[in-house]
């Protein structure tokens, strides 16, 4: 059964439990689709309101854009936990043979890719959100804005712990030469991510005039 048709408390406690999954990833993925919704609530109290009458349609839009964007991290929640139980059953293939090693390899290849697209779709979301939190920022209902703030943070620790699970998982070298590239542009993609947090930071701390 999906993690979305429990009660959060289950999760928090697969979490909590000696068990590989969920983990790092996955709880990266549901602080991503936790940003997204303060900025859908934000939204919402701009909208059907008389004194933001004039930025609903943006304010909608926005609001529509960060919904998707949250079922997309729902989607990646689960994605994680598939890549990562997919790469516990590749270890666990027998080796007996030439043919049985050759078979286990490519398994554990596979799996470990997974294992690393999923967390880079992560950070991608995870800067998408933050700009659109951004674009938020400008017009949304001041009344918010601490949780405008609030779902930058949130947005950037997604793209912080989706990053490092990049950086584990391709960290040792292959033979296509693809780490190293990989690690630098998620790397890069974290610091976009950061700098948007601070801007929104300073955005809501003028709208709060502290």
């Amino acid at each position: 059964m999906s993690y979305l048709d429990q009660p959060l408390r289950k999760f928090i406690e697969d979490l909590g439990a000696r068990t590989p999954a969920p983990g790092g990833g996955s709880a990266s993925a549901l602080a991503g689709a936790l940003g997204c919704a303060l900025g859908n609530m934000a939204a919402a109290f701009t909208t059907g309101n008389e004194k933001f009458k004039a930025v609903e349609p943006e304010a909608a839009r926005l609001n529509a854009r960060l919904a998707a964007l949250r079922e997309r991290f729902a989607e990646l929640l689960h994605k994680d936990i598939a890549a990562y139980n997919a790469y516990a059953a590749a270890r666990a293939l027998p080796r007996d043979t030439a043919a049985a090693k050759q078979a286990r390899s490519t398994a554990l290849g596979a799996a470990k890719e997974s294992a690393t697209v999923v967390p880079e779709e992560m950070v991608a979301a995870a800067s998408e959100g933050l700009q659109l939190v951004e674009d938020l920022c400008a017009i949304a209902n001041p009344s918010l804005a601490s949780d405008l703030a609030v779902a930058a943070y949130f947005l950037e620790a997604a793209a912080r712990g989706a990053g490092i699970q990049v950086l584990c998982n391709c960290a040792a070298a292959d033979k296509e030469e693809r780490n190293a590239g990989r690690r630098t542009a998620v790397a890069e993609k974290i610091r976009q991510c950061e700098a948007a947090r601070e801007r929104i930071h300073a955005a809501v701390a003028r709208l709060l005039g502290i």
